[in-house]
């Protein structure tokens, strides 16, 4: 029973905290609108977004081990996520290297942990600026992988689904063709073992592999190395052009955030109506309202989100329903709910995470 107590406890401190985290990531969502001089506190900004990723996930890592219950995975734009590591570090104006980045603006969405994708990015980063003597360049690419005839090499990997890729080239000493094969193995490395350890390109590659994605590497010495990283992802229907504005309603017992997401929301030209609880809702449906998407959160008072839901398909509505919850740790995995809820998102999100459920939704 004290094991029940204390489980329930921290799932109920994890919704609370994801609650805050999540105001915080749509707050700063909002400052990069509306700072006129973005680009001076970007670092600052960055920074922010970084931690309250990595503290949400330090919160998931200690109710996954206490409840042996499996992560969920967020999606994740390497887009932002590359423009966030770089203004956090500093890494444009570090001494004689110059870091250029040329991203593909409708890039797909990654699954997973952002933890992960992280320090894929972060070793690869540091790979490269230790490959350079002094003075060189840096190159950061994305796009949308569309599979060609060079990757037949890899037709079980290309079957099925759609792929980014990102790559990141430096134009430093290079690597010698004799010890290509090796650089992913654990331990392995070119430099002076008292300054690294070597562990770097092989975290990277378990990290990959775990994610189902491919690593690639082409190199040739004093002229430079470029690392290819391809990653299944989300593939997005494109808006149609000429749409009326599609309406959503939010369902969301804490004043602030809900007062965010309507911002933000009708920001991007949605129209809003909004709902502190499911009572609230539901008077909104017989009012005649007509939403194109629902955004409900789990808990609420006077009527949380999945009574909420079950009623509302009770009364036939078919229309596509998310839910957002605060606590990673629920069972959401019944018959009877998969039929109820079209999308289930965990607190934290970012607004670019919902607002690409939303698009795959509604358009």
């Amino acid at each position: 029973m004290l094991l029940n107590d204390k489980s329930g406890s921290l799932n109920h401190l994890a919704h609370d905290l994801n609650n805050l985290l999540t105001r915080i990531l749509n707050s700063v969502e909002l400052l990069k609108k509306k700072i006129p001089n973005y680009e001076e506190v970007s670092s600052i900004i960055s920074s922010i977004e970084n931690g309250t990723f990595m503290t949400a996930e330090i919160i998931e890592d200690i109710l996954t081990e206490a409840n042996q219950k499996v992560f969920r995975k967020k999606r994740i734009n390497l887009n932002t996520l590359v423009t966030d590591l770089i203004n956090t570090l500093g890494m444009p104006s570090k001494g004689n290297i110059s870091v250029k980045l040329n991203l593909e603006p409708k890039l797909q969405f990654v699954e997973g942990r952002y933890s992960d994708f992280y320090r894929i990015i972060m070793n690869l980063l540091i790979n490269a600026f230790e490959a350079i003597d002094n003075k060189g360049n840096i190159l950061i690419t994305t796009a949308n992988h569309i599979p060609g005839k060079k990757d037949l090499k890899d037709p079980g990997f290309f079957q099925h689904g759609s792929f980014i890729e990102f790559k990141i080239a430096d134009d430093g000493v290079g690597i010698e063709p004799s010890m290509l094969n090796f650089i992913f193995d654990e331990n392995f490395t070119t430099k002076n073992k008292n300054k690294n350890s070597g562990i770097g390109l092989s975290i990277v590659k378990q990290l990959i592999d775990d994610q189902n994605g491919l690593i690639k590497v082409t190199s040739e010495v004093n002229k430079g190395t470029e690392f290819t990283v391809i990653l299944p992802s989300i593939s997005l229907p494109e808006e149609k052009s000429g749409n009326t504005k599609k309406t959503i309603l939010i369902a969301e017992d804490e004043n602030i955030l809900r007062e965010l997401l309507s911002e933000l929301l009708t920001s991007y030209d949605f129209k809003v109506i909004s709902a502190s609880n499911g009572v609230e809702v539901l008077n909104e449906i017989l009012k005649g309202k007509k939403p194109d998407l629902f955004l409900i959160d789990q808990k609420m008072p006077e009527m949380d989100g999945i009574i909420c839901i079950k009623k509302l398909r009770e009364k036939k509505i078919t229309t596509p329903i998310i839910l957002a919850s605060g606590s990673q740790n629920e069972d959401y995995n019944s018959y009877e709910l998969n039929k109820t809820i079209n999308k289930i998102i965990t607190k934290p999100f970012n607004f670019e995470e919902i607002l690409s459920v939303i698009k795959e939704l509604i358009y």
